[in-house]
């Protein structure tokens, strides 16, 4: 079967939209600062994300929605990534899909918000940027489920190994979810947002090796550095060219967990190897907390482990093959 994976000129404008907005509303650098950390960003900007119509863009329009797809969605999360947006954001998209008719207006029109509440190994979750959420996303097991935060239990503040998304431990008791086909467009979604990750720590390195100068030339001239660059594109340009393959099949309706998972686990590889990367070629200024390159490393570490896991996704593909 032959798959188109070129942007449509809709799909282009939307990705262009919401890069234009997240370029000037949620740079990554804002992530430096106290007040711009734990979604307090995304929470300012959250009525221009309405606007654009994000939190509705793959619902029908008989739901209200307006009425595109998985692979709109996947744009908009691959955006996110590159800008180290909030969890909070996917959380949203994801929740129109499971609300019932009551719930979702209110979700769409930004008025309720939801976050993401992470079971680990079935005996603690972890709220993720949930401040002023009234809805959780409940991801267990291989499923996922659509709560009232009140339903959670109490909340114990936390800081995790990224301190610019906030932390809560949970203090309810969670049975596993059964896998369904949400659970597959969450995964694929959390997929093309590792992709922007990694397209963002490739961005950023490319950037300083061509301004970094060593020897009277910049660094990026160097063999080394220049085949370092190379990688992350590579990594970074198959992760994406698999997310946007499965996010197609699944809108066809050919919606393989195996295509899935290979989206999952790639994009989660290129993210970690490539905010590997961009600490090298940054050098011993890499490893400073002023430079921005550690946010893309522990924020692909957090992604990665959240909903699902190597390991996870490895036995689904091994468990089809």
């Amino acid at each position: 079967m032959i798959v188109d994976l070129s942007p449509t000129e809709e799909q282009q404008l939307i990705d262009d939209s919401i890069r234009a907005l997240l370029a000037a509303r949620l740079p990554v650098e804002r992530l430096r600062e106290p007040g711009g950390q734990g979604g307090a960003g995304e929470r300012a900007a959250w009525g221009e994300l309405v606007e654009l119509g994000i939190f509705g863009l793959g619902l029908s329009e008989t739901q209200g929605g307006i009425g595109y797809g998985l692979p709109e969605e996947v744009i908009v999360a691959r955006a996110s990534g590159a800008h180290l947006a909030s969890p909070a954001i996917l959380a949203q998209m994801i929740a129109v899909h499971l609300a019932d008719d009551e719930a979702r207006p209110g979700l769409m029109s930004g008025q309720s918000r939801a976050a993401f509440a992470n079971v680990l190994d079935g005996r603690k979750a972890h709220l993720i940027d949930g401040g002023g959420a009234s809805h959780a996303v409940l991801l267990s097991g291989a499923g996922i489920a659509l709560l009232p935060t009140a339903a959670l239990g109490e909340t114990e503040p936390f800081e995790g190994i990224d301190e610019t998304v906030f932390m809560a431990r949970l203090s309810g008791s969670f049975a596993d979810l059964p896998r369904t086909s949400e659970a597959d467009r969450l995964s694929l979604m959390f997929a093309a947002y590792l992709v922007g990750v990694a397209e963002g720590a490739c961005a950023m390195a490319v950037a300083y090796a061509g301004a970094r100068e060593q020897f009277g030339q910049p660094i990026g001239a160097f063999q080394a550095v220049k085949h370092m660059c190379a990688d992350m594109a590579v990594r970074a340009a198959g992760a994406q060219t698999q997310a946007f393959h499965a996010a197609i099949l699944f809108g066809r309706g050919q919606d393989d967990g195996v295509e899935v998972s290979c989206a999952r686990l790639l994009a989660g590889n290129a993210a970690l190897g490539n905010a590997k990367a961009n600490l090298q070629v940054h050098g011993a200024m890499g490893f400073t907390a002023e430079c921005d390159a550690h946010l893309f490393l522990k924020r692909a570490h957090l992604l990665s482990m959240t909903g699902s896991s190597r390991r996870a996704e490895q036995a689904r593909i091994l468990g089809r093959a």
